[in-house]
């Protein structure tokens, strides 16, 4: 299969599953997916991020070695298309982050749920991904509930308010190990 090919003749719900499921079938699949992600024009990137965010929830451990680039394709610039940055959060609430990595994947996914204007499906998978992060640095979970907080105050969104009703009593209970008071 051309995944170039096939990501351009046709975009639905059914079409992502299928590129999906190809992918997460045919290591080298993969490999070609990643490349249309980071090189590819700006529709094949989008087109390859929302297939990208499917693939990490079901082969996170495959995504472990591209996280670099991942996290690097995360950072905000005026060109980039939001399914790009919504790729990488949705994938990184499932991908192991090696230590070396932790602090970028949490700072990326702190600045994006902090962004007023990042849009509210991003947010919301940023918030899980930075609780699931401070999961192994229980002080950093303050900083995600004032991060969410904020967040609460400057969006009408139940999606994202229903993420922080999940996230938030985990992340104060976190929180309450580090500082008892």
């Amino acid at each position: 299969m051309n995944l170039r090919t096939e990501l351009l003749r046709e975009h639905s719900a059914r079409q992502t599953k299928r590129l999906a499921d190809y992918a997460c079938a045919h290591p080298t699949a993969l490999a070609e997916l990643l490349q249309l992600f980071w090189y590819g024009v700006e529709r094949e990137r989008q087109l390859a991020a929302d297939v990208l965010g499917w693939v990490g929830e079901r082969r996170p451990k495959w995504l472990v070695p591209h996280l670099p680039g991942l996290l690097a394709a995360a950072q905000p610039s005026p060109e980039q298309h939001p399914a790009i940055r919504r790729a990488v959060a949705r994938l990184l609430q499932f991908v192991p982050v090696p230590e070396e990595w932790q602090a970028l994947a949490f700072d990326t996914c702190l600045a994006m749920l902090r962004a007023p204007r990042e849009p509210v499906a991003i947010r919301a998978y940023a918030l899980t991904a930075a609780a699931r992060l401070a999961g192994s640095y229980p002080e950093l979970a303050a900083e995600v509930v004032a991060a969410t907080e904020a967040a609460l105050n400057t969006s009408d969104s139940a999606a994202l308010r229903s993420r922080a009703a999940r996230e938030l009593p985990k992340l104060r209970n976190l929180a309450r190990e580090v500082s008892p008071h």
